[in-house]
């Protein structure tokens, strides 16, 4: 059996589509090409999740999404075809649901749990506490309007055979000895055993319903090892810490050894009968050390691996889910396949989007008066500095106050002042220490943000910030019995630097949408070819076998949406000349609203690109279009957080934009629109193949998000979640292929399927050139060689050359997709000397060519302006 890694298949797995409903799939699935389906969490989490990221156990699958049992007649099934499964875990976090029971130990027992060390909590006192005391922002109003409105309730629990507090959907555990105090208890050990008539008498002590109950029940929360807040005060007082801001998961102390191995027990269990073959590890900048995780869980998994049975001895993968800022690269001492292909999706971005498009779009949006994306994110730094993190923000402050004597006369305020500087500025997700110092790799990334902080200061502040810089650069002993500086800073910039950008500045910048994704810096533009090819070099010779996506279960909009939106960076379609025209057209539609309240500019340009992304090609797509818009477009202004917001819904606002998007859909305008879309389709459809091409065909393992062989216009999640139509996918791609009838009738998706297909089939068949073949870029010279990017991967044997193009709506493609531009007469590419008296076949169009001719891309005039060509004598 052979379960090498060639391609992944990413499966959103929940109670309405389980692990048996996957085994379906494996036929249509192998026959594609895929080597491995990439499953979301499969662990047990809290009952009725769609997603699985909020783990309640790691003891056991989650029997919504079918149990072992479905997994082991998945796998049964996957193993008949010489495919495999690689499981997405969750070492961050887990729910702070009850039927998390670690969780509920802890509020139980507080500090002296055995599950206390396993989570990331504050037990220190603080000057307000009596006691070690969990922080618990889940209320929604102040703890005495609660009380008031008789919304926590003590009540016998049948099922834990204990007292309990409720409030709404969660239940709250009481220690028996906080119940003491109460007359005739504290006699009794545990609550199961007391009289049924004593039970109802505490029931009516602590009643809601009366004055003297609700003091009572006052005095018994008071007495618990936990603090019922008030939601707004989260950021003020949370004690632990969470996933971002996100109070429904808490973060695991993974760096321990005990939590480690307690964690992994029963995935590696898993993962030695050969249930798994690799893991996929979420929020790898959650974990203190991420690099000491990694390299632990490579220890073990080889290990394991003799141990599996003998047909499935394939070396372990391991893949990261890791944001790398520009020019950052992974660390080769992790020791991990690589990451998930988010560092893909931006190099094919920028390579696709046209620079001479840039100064025009920001001419437009600084006409919409809103900030270039540098000053936006700090902006939002700045806010979530000050309230979802600005416990953590003290935290940190107060770690430095500590380490400084008083005789050096630092104050907290000039701290503050410093460490938000580098906080706002910081260029990258998190830095990262080797033993006791940072690491090269990181270093410049510190000095790079304390130096543009430097520029900004006041001199007297200079000194303190080259302190900081030092301190942060090294690790200080533990011995000082002190928190460490660099563990609370680590801990913050992670997750500031994503809510602050992808979840809050991509809402709010809006220049050109297609370059507002997950893994993606909206501040950059575009890249030259140069810079695809040495990124590609690069990934070959560090990390071969890293994903390669374009779509995920995370992405704001849809591939195909984005490579829509791209064709809005060329100057030749005209988006400002358009949307200004746009501006003007709909000025009336403003007035039809009788709230007063307007449409930014922003929000309205806003409106146009979600409407040209998400706008189906076909017409039976339609029918829930308007539904999808308004969920999206109400998630989209709150995440924003400038005119409405999740905590401060202005629904005014938000109806006045609803109500002009859906004007935006009737007569005379929706017809304008549809025309413009019309028109940049075919370039759309370009870029959207050209993806899918170089995602197969550069070092890399390629991944496919279900689904997204065929066309992808869907909005960010639920939106992207949907379920997919496999039986239509299946019909499809059991008909006979004739790429160049797909040509012609593009707009049903099926093109795009058969050329995943093709290429599919090609590292199924050839895998050593994918594995091992060299890759170096083909020099192109002539009036379009900005146009094309040209690459061949080859070994002894075997040679491919990757043609593509970009930059498709100047190229002049017709609906049919071919090229006339006169440009193609004069372009040639120039293979290497070895290279040229090779015989080529096209793979996806069956033209062979001998000698040199194929230096010539004068072919490409009239056809389809994209080829990858194989030396004729291994086909």
């Amino acid at each position: 059996m052979n379960t090498s890694l060639r391609a992944t298949y990413r499966i959103q797995f929940n109670k309405d589509y389980t692990l048996y409903d996957a085994v379906l799939l494996v036929p249509y699935l192998s026959r594609l090409g895929i080597s491995h389906i990439y499953a979301s969490p499969l662990l047990a989490s809290v009952p009725g999740s769609m997603h699985g990221y909020d783990t309640i156990s790691w003891d056991y699958i989650d029997p919504d999404r079918g149990g072992e049992v479905g997994l082991k007649i998945l796998v049964d099934a996957l193993r008949k075809h010489n495919m495999g499964l690689i499981l997405d875990i969750v070492p961050n976090h887990m729910s702070t649901s009850y039927q998390n029971l670690w969780w509920q130990d802890v509020l139980l027992n507080g500090h002296k749990s055995k599950y206390a060390g396993y989570f990331d909590i504050d037990w220190s006192v603080s000057q307000t506490q009596e006691q070690h005391r969990i922080i618990l922002p889940f209320l929604e109003k102040p703890l005495c309007d609660i009380l008031d409105e008789k919304k926590i309730r003590f009540l016998y629990h049948s099922g834990k055979r204990s007292f309990v507090i409720t409030y709404e959907d969660r239940i709250f555990p009481i220690a028996l000895e906080s119940m003491n105090w109460v007359v005739g208890f504290s006699s009794f050990k545990d609550a199961e055993n007391l009289p049924l008539d004593l039970r109802k008498l505490l029931i009516d002590f602590f009643s809601s319903a009366t004055s003297e109950g609700r003091q009572n029940l006052l005095l018994l929360l008071q007495k618990q090892h936990y603090q019922l807040v008030w939601w707004r005060n989260a950021g003020d007082l949370v004690n632990w810490r969470r996933f971002f801001d996100v109070t429904s998961l808490i973060a695991l102390r993974m760096e321990r050894l005990e939590v480690f191995v307690r964690t992994h027990t029963y995935i590696f269990d898993l993962y030695q009968r050969g249930l798994i073959d690799g893991f996929r590890i979420d929020h790898i900048d959650g974990l203190l050390q991420p690099d000491k995780y990694c390299q632990h869980l490579r220890k073990e998994l080889e290990k394991l691996k003799q141990k599996r049975p003998e047909n499935l001895r394939n070396d372990p993968v391991i893949f990261v889910e890791k944001i790398l800022a520009n020019k950052e690269t992974l660390s080769d001492k992790w020791l991990v396949s690589g990451t998930t292909g988010y560092d893909f999706l931006e190099q094919t971005s920028l390579l696709l989007h046209n620079p001479k498009g840039e100064e025009k779009l920001d001419v437009l949006w600084e006409q919409c008066g809103v900030f270039p994306y540098k000053k936006v994110q700090e902006l939002a730094r700045n806010e979530k500095l000050d309230s979802s993190f600005y416990k953590m923000f003290r935290d940190l402050i107060l770690s430095f106050i500590n380490i400084f004597p008083p005789e050096q006369d630092v104050t907290e305020h000039a701290i503050e002042t410093v460490l938000r500087k580098i906080l706002v500025a910081f260029p990258v997700y998190r830095i990262y220490f080797l033993n006791s110092v940072i690491s090269k790799q990181s270093l410049p990334y510190l000095r790079k943000s304390c130096n543009e902080v430097r520029q900004e200061l006041s001199p007297y502040h200079i000194p303190l910030l080259n302190k900081i810089e030092c301190i942060l650069s090294q690790k200080i002993d533990q011995a000082l019995g002190k928190k460490w500086p660099e563990d609370l800073f680590v801990s913050l910039t992670a997750p500031l630097a994503a809510k602050a950008g992808e979840d809050t500045a991509f809402y709010r910048y809006a220049r050109l949408l297609s370059r507002n994704e997950v893994g993606t810096d909206p501040d950059l533009f575009s890249k030259n070819i140069e810079a695809f090819h040495q990124a590609n070099i690069s990934r070959f010779l560090s990390h071969p076998d890293a994903l390669l996506c374009t779509a995920t279960h995370d992405h704001k909009r849809g591939e195909d949406g984005r490579a829509r939106l791209m064709v809005l960076s060329e100057p030749e379609a005209k988006w400002p000349e358009t949307v200004m025209h746009w501006f003007e057209q709909n000025a009336d539609l403003h007035i039809l609203d009788h709230s007063k309240k307007h449409v930014s500019q922003a929000d309205e340009i806003f409106i146009y690109q979600t409407l040209i992304s998400a706008w189906p090609l076909n017409k039976s797509d339609f029918s829930d279009f308007p539904h999808r818009l308004r969920s999206y477009l109400t998630k989209a202004l709150r995440e924003s957080g400038l005119s409405t917001s999740w905590d401060a819904p202005d629904i005014t606002y938000e109806k006045t934009c609803q109500n002009f998007m859906m004007q935006l859909l009737c007569v005379p305008f929706v017809k304008n629109i549809a025309t413009f879309i019309n028109d940049i389709s075919p370039a759309a459809a370009m870029n959207s193949l050209t993806q899918v091409i170089l995602r197969c065909m550069v070092p890399g393992v390629p991944d496919l998000y279900q689904g997204r062989e065929d066309w992808d216009f869907s909005l960010v999640d639920p939106d992207n979640r949907r379920p997919v139509n496999y039986l239509k996918l299946q019909e499809n791609l059991e008909q006979e292929v004739d790429l160049l009838a797909l040509v012609r009738s593009w707009r049903d998706g099926k093109i795009k399927q058969a050329i995943i297909y093709k290429f599919l089939g090609l590292r199924k068949k050839y895998p050593q050139i994918f594995t091992n073949g060299r890759y170096e870029k083909v020099l192109v010279e002539g009036p379009l060689s900005d146009h094309v990017v040209a690459f061949q991967r080859f070994t002894k044997y075997i040679k491919i050359i990757v043609i593509v193009t970009r930059f498709n709506f100047s190229l002049n493609i017709n609906e049919y997709l071919q090229s006339y531009h006169d440009g193609w007469n004069e372009t040639k590419i120039f293979l290497h000397e070895y290279l040229k008296n090779t015989e080529w076949k096209s793979i996806l169009w069956g033209n062979t060519f001998k000698n040199n001719t194929v230096s010539n891309l004068a072919y490409f005039y009239g056809s389809v302006p994209f080829d990858v060509l194989i030396s004729h004598h291994v086909t």
